[in-house]
């Protein structure tokens, strides 16, 4: 039993791999990993050169990888092989940490925006400086029914999906403040999405300025009566608006009950006006 010193038993194995026995037994009767050595008492002894081994086994399991491949490839085993196994499974886990990535950033952008909105003032009209942003752009359907609008995102999610671009924060809304000031009938110009940094897609600047940011606490069935509370502001306080109003979904299904109760923020670029002497 000397020899047995230099090998682990099964449940040490097990203990020492964070697995449990009845996997090892398992891969055993699958003919995947058999212990090195077995006593005359029954008992199974597992090297410890075995663990790498294991290692690569767990790893394609975790790739999804079916035991039953994993087999065939162990029953024509090769260096050659190996190397070719391993390229491939290399490529598949690059590709999972790539949309590991992308799912933690949306998950990240998601807690920022929802983190903001718990913290707003619904009634209250703030400015904020912001910096230069940059967006993918796509111009909105004309407005006829609700099926418009699905038209609208569905353009705009293949325009991202088609040029790979980074999907992580939310579509926005884009109206223009001369069509809002000329009370022109409700529409949107743009759909917009922000991106972390400039590309060939990334078609338009969102300016550096101080905005002023409303809140709409309603869902989109009433938001046009922020815009009209924005307005009054603006020509109570003698602003002067430029370029677009955004509009951001801040709390969703995800986190309230139902459309109505949706958390808009809306915000746009201002300075005062001049005054004449």
């Amino acid at each position: 039993m000397e020899k047995f010193q230099t090998h682990l038993s099964t449940g040490q194995f097990a203990k020492l791999m964070g697995i449990s026995k009845d996997t090892l037994f398992h891969y055993e009767r699958l003919g995947i990993l058999s212990p090195e050595m077995k006593a005359d008492n029954g008992y199974r002894y597992y090297s410890m050169n075995q663990r790498d081994v294991l290692k690569v086994i767990s790893i394609l399991k975790e790739l999804d990888m079916p035991l039953k491949e994993i087999k065939e490839y162990l029953n024509k085993k090769s260096p050659q092989a190996l190397i070719v196994l391993l390229e491939k499974e290399e490529a598949l886990l690059h590709a999972k940490i790539k949309k590991l990535n992308k799912m933690k950033k949306i998950i990240s952008e998601k807690k920022r925006m929802t983190e903001a909105a718990i913290q707003i003032i619904p009634d209250q009209l703030v400015y904020e400086h912001n910096h230069e942003q940059y967006l993918v752009l796509t111009e909105a359907d004309p407005y006829t029914n609700d099926e418009s609008f699905y038209d609208s995102m569905l353009k705009h999610e293949k325009y991202l999906n088609s040029h790979n671009m980074d999907t992580s924060h939310t579509i926005g809304w884009m109206r223009d403040t001369t069509k809002v000031l000329a009370n022109e009938a409700f529409s949107y110009d743009y759909l917009y999405t922000r991106v972390s940094k400039p590309s060939h897609y990334s078609n338009y600047m969102r300016d550096k300025g101080t905005y002023l940011v409303a809140y709409h606490t309603n869902g989109y069935s009433s938001v046009s009566e922020t815009y009209d509370r924005m307005l009054k502001f603006v020509h109570e306080e003698g602003l002067k608006l430029h370029g677009y109003f955004y509009e951001d979904v801040l709390l969703d299904d995800l986190s309230v009950r139902g459309y109505d109760e949706y958390t808009i923020q809306l915000s746009v670029l201002i300075t005062r006006k001049q005054i004449s002497t």
